[in-house]
């Protein structure tokens, strides 16, 4: 982990992510930062915009836009990927994955990464995550929709698709914000990759340094 907190810039995670998004190859190279860019300045703006009218604590934030967090014991893994939050909008709803999260939480105090990290517990983060996604959906800060990619040119015609990975770039920057977090939280989750999978963390790791800074 002290490899991931040396290169772990907002920027470079955020670019691990946008590399992630199923409509990536859709988008000319030199794009990439600008989409970068457009995704973090959203969650900054959406956090100033939360912190000013609600506080940092996501719980209150939760109790003040009236948003259920319901809270699921089950494990939630697939694969490689292991769920610890999800926001669903009809009727809106946040999930958290509370075996996700205390399994991520008793590693980071096993291994005595509190300190390394800026942070011990990795639920509020979660939920702080998931409330920008309810923000978001109810059309309470702009948002990342504005930013556009062309899928399909017939002729006269232009078709145009947003980039789903750039809601999750924001996301974290919000939650990062709102908490005062030393690290973005796509970097806290390094901690469950490795445990799963360690080879696949250290290939994570690469492409993470490899990104621009």
């Amino acid at each position: 982990m002290r490899e991931v907190v040396a290169v772990a810039t907002d920027r470079r995670l955020a670019h691990l992510t946008l590399s992630e998004d199923p409509l990536f190859h859709r988008l000319a190279p030199e794009r990439a930062g600008e989409a970068v860019d457009f995704a973090l300045h959203a969650g900054q703006s959406g956090a100033e915009t939360a912190m000013a009218k609600w506080g940092r604590d996501p719980e209150q934030i939760a109790a003040a836009l009236s948003v259920p967090v319901i809270k699921n014991a089950d494990p939630a893994q697939t694969g490689k990927t292991v769920l610890f939050s999800e926001y669903g909008d009809k009727p809106p709803t946040i999930i958290l994955h509370t075996h996700s999260i205390a399994e991520a939480t008793r590693l980071i105090q096993e291994h005595a990464l509190a300190d390394l990290l800026g942070i011990a517990d990795v639920g509020p983060v979660h939920l702080t995550h998931e409330l920008y996604h309810h923000l978001d959906a109810q059309k309470l800060v702009p948002g990342t929709a504005g930013f556009r990619i062309q899928t399909l040119k017939l002729g006269p015609i232009q078709l145009g698709s947003g980039l789903p990975s750039l809601c999750e770039i924001a996301a974290d920057q919000f939650a990062k914000t709102v908490l005062d977090l030393p690290l973005p939280p796509r970097a806290l989750t390094f901690v469950t990759v490795h445990a799963l999978n360690a080879e696949y963390a250290w290939d994570l790791l690469g492409r993470v340094k490899n990104n621009p800074s």
